[in-house]
């Protein structure tokens, strides 16, 4: 594939040209070419001009650091979709953090583009189920219902026949519809794709496109660039490390845990069955163990004062930690947490979603748990008594019960 049509170079192209040869006008060629998708995800999900843009970098900082790794046949477009979908959700949980702090963040929606706003509470639901589609559906869907591209240039793009196009995209709208029935949203197939024309209708802002493209090229080459962007993109990245780490882990374990099946297995006893295998006592439960599970926040300080708490609740789920805020009913993405039980007091470092680490300290007795945590990256002292002063703005303390197992 040489040229997209207008005798444009395709993605592709694009792609090696960048990568080959770090060349700014290719970089640019793909901002401009996707920032209409990458802007109405980022608005739909933020709801917040200026948080909108910073998530709209961020989406470009990854692409000019992550572009080699991008594997040939998987197109640009569809790549860009996932990322600016995870950013914008992390962008949404600090967004709701600094609701909590300052009362009121007022919305201001893009003023060139107001039908994107009349459908604001069904779109992010469509762009969080499109998300959860199956690539091979995925795919498709975003090329041709939010890039507006013909099944033609789709199969280009995907290096697949045009009917595995039509068929896979038949699916994917037949999966959208059931999934968003299930959630009370029952949608004709011509509401569906006149849904997906208003999404690819976004307009990026001439002096927006140029931003990114410095902002992404700057960060690809380890230069200062707008802080909000820089940790969207550092956030992202990190949990894309992390989890590729996890995957590998499991694997190492799971090959692990077969030798020494297989080892068991053939060590035999007299009477033919295996021998028995004498080993030490299980060691008695830890901290991490004991705490897994809800907790219901029965108490909430900061700066010396009581906050509302209602609802509050923390989850502990293996090694990561999630918060659902009581006003808003919003959940946290989870958040990885490490613990210290050996320090006196205990602490606990939360890795946020905007990729600050909140430190903090603990106290856990059978079902209840005190944790008074620094929220406020910037200032990276940890708590040392389980009180939130005042004149420490950011210093929240938590009172919690255990919620009885369902």
């Amino acid at each position: 594939m040489e040229a997209a049509p207008g005798d444009q170079p395709a993605d592709d192209v694009l792609l090696e040209r960048f990568t080959a040869n770090r060349e700014q006008a290719a970089f640019a060629a793909l901002v401009e070419r996707h920032g209409p998708l990458v802007l109405g995800v980022c608005r739909r999900v933020l709801q917040h001009e200026q948080d909108a843009e910073d998530a709209f970098q961020a989406v470009f900082c990854v692409l000019a650091r992550k572009a080699g790794t991008i594997r040939r046949g998987i197109p640009v477009g569809g790549w860009l979709y996932a990322v600016a979908s995870r950013i914008a959700r992390k962008a949404k949980a600090v967004q709701v953090r600094r609701r909590m702090r300052e009362r009121e963040l007022p919305d201001v929606p893009a003023p060139d583009n107001p039908p994107e706003w009349v459908w604001r509470d069904l779109w992010p639901i469509l762009d969080e189920e499109v998300n959860r589609l199956p690539e091979r559906y995925r795919q498709p869907f975003v090329l041709c219902e939010l890039e507006g591209k013909g099944n033609q240039e789709a199969a280009a793009e995907l290096h697949c026949p045009v009917g595995t196009v039509s068929s896979r995209l038949t699916r994917a709208r037949e999966r959208l519809r059931a999934r968003l029935a299930r959630r009370g949203l029952a949608l004709s197939a011509g509401t569906l794709a006149a849904l997906g024309t208003k999404i690819s209708a976004a307009a990026v802002p001439s002096g927006l496109t140029r931003v990114a493209v410095q902002t992404g090229l700057g960060y690809s080459a380890g230069r200062h660039v707008a802080e909000r962007a820089a940790e969207l993109a550092d956030s992202f990245l990190k949990a894309r490390a992390l989890t590729r780490l996890a995957v590998t882990g499991a694997a190492i374990l799971g090959v692990v845990l077969a030798l020494a099946l297989v080892f068991l297995l053939t060590r035999t006893g007299p009477g033919g069955g295996p021998a028995p295998v004498a080993g030490p006592p299980a060691a008695p439960a830890g901290d991490p163990e004991k705490l897994q599970g809800n907790w219901q926040v029965t108490a909430v300080e900061m700066g010396g004062d009581a906050l509302p708490h209602a609802g509050m609740r923390l989850t502990f789920t293996a090694d990561k930690m999630t918060m659902l805020s009581g006003a808003n009913f919003l959940m946290t993405p989870p958040m990885p947490y490490v613990l210290d039980s050996n320090q006196a007091p205990k602490t606990i470092d939360v890795h946020s979603a905007n990729g600050g680490v909140w430190r903090g300290i603990y106290e856990l007795d059978g079902d209840s748990l005190k944790l008074c945590l620094n929220e406020n990256p910037a200032m990276g002292d940890r708590p040392s008594s389980f009180r939130a002063e005042p004149g420490a703005p950011g210093v929240y303390l938590y009172i919690l019960r255990r919620e009885p197992a369902p």
